[in-house]
């Protein structure tokens, strides 16, 4: 038995690490007498119970990521015995082992069922993470005696929508007559748009034309925003015949415009122009599918427009529609999505016309770094993104969305390399006052004036939450006043991944009608983030603190103008409570500089 551990540290030092490797390099340390001679060193250093308890997780992380199927079969005994490791080790058991499953395509020797024990019931951790990585396993590693469990899980209102989408992605791929029974229950009309859209989505991999069918009377019934028709675009695109199916599926039964509209929508948000599809829907929607190139007069004409009629101030709010979606690919200021270049000084350095074209034909002026890889896996499915990492083990590719793709190399089928993710489409959803206020917004960026890049620093990436109400279940003590002293648990436990994006204006400023729109409520919690590298004093500098309750890494601090703290070095969060009802500005906006004699050294986090 390998003792009881705190969770280790996220990344082992240097000094962590030569230490492991002089470990390894024992002749013999004593093992259990279960553990099997071709287990690495690794795994009978854990087996020893010699190893420091702060050692452990390194160790554990490194087998997910070198370990044979024998050293994964131990991390299997690690994860789903709760008498043999603490509660942080069979969490980042789990963890390693949906690592070396996803990335390395490499499973355990052992009894792999023994994970659906984790999946529901008395056995299963009250973690839910540990929970979504025990149904990623189920289904990676085909197990069916977790069939039940998942179609529970999948059919439960009280479930999370994650546990429940990855409990039907799991099914799909158990596959089986009982797998494909309780996705088609669960994806029938009479079932809530949000248990059975994700069960079509599920559907796809099974049967394309029934999900195509299905898929088609989901969306002429009208299943809400991007978001929500995201999943079932997703698992038709994700199909190398999917795209086909479901514009066949269009052509055949038809659809109208609005969900033609919402569904082509997304397709450009993702950067994916499949032909078919493309031109199905855009018949539907009563678009053109590909813009006519300009002329050089009518590019001439356009330019003079741009600089007579132009707008920059609404090309700025241009950019930043839901459905022009601009932000997901490019940052501005440094926050915003890191598919595409940063367009802070584009202004700066490319005409207008170029501008213009780029947009209209956005595959004519790719730069390498920003090229398209398709990928095919041996199972039938294809991912589109640009590069981040290649090896002889895996690829990974930066999808439209943001999101890193990890393709095992021994999974790719076939690909191809050339296009651009950003989609020729684009301008189908402005008018031509539209068009013309956009370039004039990208070609002031980086330019002298309101659109040059800021000398002061500001927060520009924000995560929103809407503030609980008082007595929500969530937060039973919360009240309903601003003088609140302690963060609701909420709000101070929530995981980074909950609080959703949202990205100041070129000015530094945050719009609130954004930000209440995004939280669907009038009081909002915001978080920003400083990294600091050299400790020292920062001072945070408010527009105005009206209608702002303010805590700085938890704490509680006096809402004022400008509110200074000494700072050591890392990652800082401020959160702010926001009541735009008591505030009158239709905006925030927070700079952060050195407090005077301070000698601190910090970054504003931005990002996506």
């Amino acid at each position: 038995m390998i003792p009881t551990v705190s969770p280790p540290p996220e990344r082992a030092t240097f000094r962590h690490v030569s230490m492991i490797a002089a470990l390894m390099l024992l002749p013999s340390l004593p093992v259990a007498v279960h553990a099997q001679d071709q287990e690495s060193a690794m795994v009978r250093m854990l087996r020893s119970g010699r190893v420091p308890d702060d050692r452990q997780g390194t160790l554990i992380t490194l087998i997910g990521r070198q370990g044979s199927a024998t050293d994964l079969g131990f991390l299997l005994e690690l994860a789903t015995d709760p008498e043999f490791a603490s509660d942080a080790n069979r969490r980042l058991a789990l963890d390693a082992l949906s690592q070396a499953a996803r990335n390395r395509s490499v499973s355990p020797e052992g009894d792999r069922s023994r994970i659906a024990a984790l999946i529901q019931g008395d056995s299963a951790p009250d973690d839910d993470e540990a929970r979504l990585s025990a149904i990623r396993l189920a289904g990676a590693w085909k197990v069916e005696q977790a069939s039940d469990a998942l179609a529970a899980i999948a059919s439960s209102p009280d479930e999370s929508q994650a546990l429940r989408e990855a409990s039907l992605n799991a099914l799909a791929e158990i596959g089986g007559p009982a797998s494909r029974k309780a996705i088609e229950s669960l994806a029938s009309p009479e079932q809530p748009a949000s248990v059975r859209v994700p069960a079509i989505a599920a559907l796809v991999s099974l049967d394309v034309d029934a999900a195509a069918e299905r898929a088609v009377a989901t969306l002429a019934d009208g299943i809400g925003d991007l978001d929500d028709v995201a999943p079932l675009m997703t698992a038709f695109l994700d199909r190398q015949v999917g795209p086909e199916r479901l514009a066949a599926e269009i052509r055949e039964r038809g659809l109208a415009a609005d969900p033609a509209k919402l569904a082509l929508r997304y397709l450009y948000s993702v950067g994916r122009t499949d032909a078919p599809l493309v031109s199905a829907l855009s018949d539907a929607a009563g678009i053109l599918a590909d813009p006519e190139p300009m002329s050089e007069a009518e590019m001439q004409r356009f330019i003079a427009d741009v600089r007579e009629h132009g707008d920059p101030g609404r090309g700025e709010r241009i950019f930043r529609r839901e459905d022009v979606n601009c932000t997901k690919c490019h940052a501005l200021s440094g926050a915003g999505g890191n598919v595409g270049p940063d367009l802070s000084a584009i202004g700066a350095s490319s005409p207008p016309d170029y501008l213009t074209r780029s947009i209209i034909t956005p595959e004519e002026a790719v730069k390498e770094e920003y090229g398209v890889k398709t990928v095919l896996t041996i199972d039938g499915q294809i991912f589109q993104g640009v590069v981040k990492e290649s090896s002889a083990e895996r690829l990974v590719l930066r999808e439209a969305t943001g999101v890193d793709r990890v393709i095992p190399v021994d999974d790719i089928e076939d690909e191809k390399s050339g296009g651009s993710l950003m989609p020729a489409g684009l301008v189908n959803f402005l008018t031509r006052d539209e068009f013309v206020d956009l370039v004039a917004f990208l070609d002031q960026l980086g330019k002298p004036g309101p659109y040059a890049i800021r000398a002061t620093p500001s927060i520009q990436r924000w995560g929103v939450l809407p503030w609980p109400d008082a007595g929500s279940e969530l937060d039973p003590d919360t009240t309903a006043s601003t003088d609140v002293a302690e963060l609701p648990p909420s709000i101070a436990s929530a995981d980074p991944a909950d609080w959703r994006p949202i990205y100041g204006m070129t000015g530094g400023t945050l719009p609130l009608d954004e930000v209440t729109r995004m939280a669907d409520a009038p009081t909002v919690a915001l978080r920003g983030e400083v990294d600091v590298t050299r400790p020292g004093a920062l001072t945070f500098a408010f527009d105005s603190a009206e209608g702002l309750t303010l805590w700085l890494d938890g704490q509680p601090i006096d809402a004022a103008d400008g509110v200074s703290a000494e700072l050591d070095p890392g990652r800082h969060a401020l959160i702010l409570r926001v009541d735009t009802e008591e505030r009158d500005a239709d905006g925030i906006m927070v700079e952060v500089t050195r407090s005077p004699g301070s000698r601190a050294d910090f970054t504003v986090v931005g990002g996506p």
